[in-house]
């Protein structure tokens, strides 16, 4: 598996080197019309508590990974089901059908009780299916497979899932962080219905007209893709910025799949994940005085 280390602050002075003012282009009251009709998804932030740590090692360097399983009601549960049914489907045409909502974190720097720096990724789900892979070896296990992969999946690095452990005496490593939920119908861990994907989403991402919903002091924003339809080519992410906030006041940071906009708190950051991997070394920033539209055009890698 090729190796690609993915650091959401790529380069700390994007705004400097390839945002520009543009001063001179006409309005389009189409793009005015799109802010201000757009779809909107809620969402929120929310601060999981600890459940327990696992020990695992990449694969072939061999250094130390801890992978905090937190807990949260904002993640809804998996379908409810039994042992045999999910042996049933482990061995079937189609594995996947099966699918435990969960939200992946960012990769941090820890220190273990040695006092070496370690790699942590908080992973948080709901807590009733927490209580299930807690008191059952089988789950944990196609849990632990799960989250493995997705970590592989969303970093681009190997884990050895063949030697790992829960830690006995610690239920995290580190202080957890906070995760942005998007709020959608959440069904109880034993209705009967199909499986939820996750909530906060990697690879597939919310749909291109969807956004947070805003609250006080935000900025509104909408993230669109180009062509509408097939392959995608390019993301647009497209914010309206206050004639209040100046351009040295914003700070944009672009990983490969997600999106951070500051501005000094003066009004609230914008954090989401993009729906496909982005070429970090070719975004383009442009903030349109004219129309206070700060447009970031970030190049799909396929």
């Amino acid at each position: 598996m090729t190796k690609k280390s993915i650091n959401l602050e790529v380069d700390p002075s994007i705004m400097e080197k390839n945002m520009r003012i543009i001063k001179d282009n006409p309005v389009e009251e189409e793009l005015n019309k799109l802010l201000s009709s757009v779809d909107s998804v809620p969402s929120k932030l929310v601060k999981p508590r600890p459940g327990f740590c696992v020990k695992t090692f990449t694969k072939p360097d061999n250094k130390k990974v801890f992978v905090n399983i937190c807990l949260t009601e904002a993640i809804p549960c998996p379908r409810d089901i039994t042992n045999d049914e999910l042996m049933q489907i482990l061995s079937s045409d189609d594995p996947s059908s099966y699918r435990v909502p969960m939200s992946i974190g960012e990769g941090r720097t820890e220190l273990d009780k040695s006092g070496a720096p370690a790699t942590v990724y908080d992973v948080a789900i709901n807590p009733n299916f927490f209580s299930k892979i807690e008191k059952d070896d089988l789950f944990q296990t196609f849990f632990l497979t799960v989250v493995f992969e997705g970590l592989q999946d969303k970093y681009q690095f190997e884990i050895d899932s063949q030697k790992y452990s829960v830690l006995k005496n610690r239920k995290s490593i580190g202080t957890l962080q906070s995760h942005r939920i998007q709020i959608r119908d959440i069904k109880t861990c034993n209705a009967e219905t199909k499986p939820l994907i996750e909530e906060i989403l990697t690879e597939s991402g919310p749909k291109m007209n969807e956004m947070p919903t805003q609250i006080k002091k935000a900025i509104v924003y909408r993230l669109r893709r180009e062509p509408p339809t097939g392959e995608i080519q390019y993301l647009l992410a497209e914010f309206r910025i206050p004639a209040s906030v100046d351009i040295k006041d914003l700070h944009l940071e672009v990983g490969e799949d997600r999106l951070v906009l500051d501005s000094k708190g003066q009004f609230d950051s914008v954090d989401f994940f993009l729906p496909c991997s982005v070429d970090q070394e070719i975004i383009e920033a442009q903030l349109n005085r004219n129309n206070d539209i700060l447009s970031v055009k970030m190049p799909a890698i396929h």
